[in-house]
């Protein structure tokens, strides 16, 4: 049960309702339409009960990234107010509400921002005590080890990394470093390292006008042979192909 103060992320893969009980569900479909058009809903039934006010906002995913994204993020990320993180993200969200009611240059891009640390904000919080924790890369961070590994991935994609040579980086056997990576965020420690290098690739494809031959080489494939069988294995086409795709599209 939600209470005041309270905050939730969810995954843009879920599907929800927010009331105070089932007999309102009916009510609150017929409000849906007028969420799409309006910046506000107001609901009064007439029976009284104190006023709520939710504040809520979105992030907006390329959809080549949506896949990835939604699948390293648990579906529900839920801070109470007695939580110590509460208290950051309400002075965040009183600042937010100031910059929604003055008329100062450069207004949205401040609002924007803050929306953007309120998101870190939410991630940073300790992650062992997230509540319905479930695999993925916000489970994975939560171990120092598994979370140093993954540091490294990022850091430094571009590198050859194998099995053997992080779990020497972190520490571990490889035996026990494969296991519990794959406990942790739900993936082989290669899957992750190779769905991370294809969703850096499919950014450079979109969004430069990089040749194909360097964007492979800058996540890590010695090739255009070996990036372009593992681009279209992924992807379903050459690299070159979801560049031309792409930008007709649009």
């Amino acid at each position: 049960m939600m209470r005041q103060g309270d905050y939730v992320m969810l995954n843009a893969t879920s599907r929800y309702f927010v009331g105070s009980g089932l007999d309102v569900m009916p009510t609150l479909v017929s409000l849906a339409l007028d969420a799409g058009q309006h910046d506000y809903v107001r609901w009064n039934d007439g029976k009284g009960g104190e006023e709520v006010r939710l504040v809520g906002g979105y992030f907006q995913v390329e959809p080549e990234h949506t896949q990835l994204l939604s699948s390293l993020l648990p579906d529900l990320l839920y801070i109470r107010s007695s939580d110590e993180e509460a208290g950051r993200l309400s002075r965040i969200v009183e600042l937010i509400g100031e910059e929604s009611l003055c008329q100062l240059a450069g207004r949205e891009l401040v609002m924007g921002r803050l929306v953007e640390i309120m998101l870190v904000e939410v991630l940073r919080r300790p992650l062992l005590q997230i509540e319905g924790q479930r695999t993925g890369w916000l489970s994975g961070m939560a171990d120092p080890q598994i979370a140093m590994s993954l540091q490294k991935m990022h850091g430094d994609v571009a590198n050859h990394w194998t099995v053997e040579t992080l779990a020497k980086t972190v520490g571990m056997s490889r035996a026990v470093f494969a296991r519990r990576f794959a406990e942790c965020v739900g993936l082989a420690p290669a899957t992750y390292l190779s769905n991370w290098r294809i969703a850096l690739a499919k950014d450079a494809l979109l969004n430069s006008e990089r040749s194909v031959n360097d964007i492979g080489l800058s996540v890590g494939y010695l090739s255009d042979s070996a990036f372009s069988t593992a681009f279209s294995r992924m992807v379903g086409c050459p690299p070159a192909s979801f560049r031309r795709a792409a930008r007709k599209g649009s």
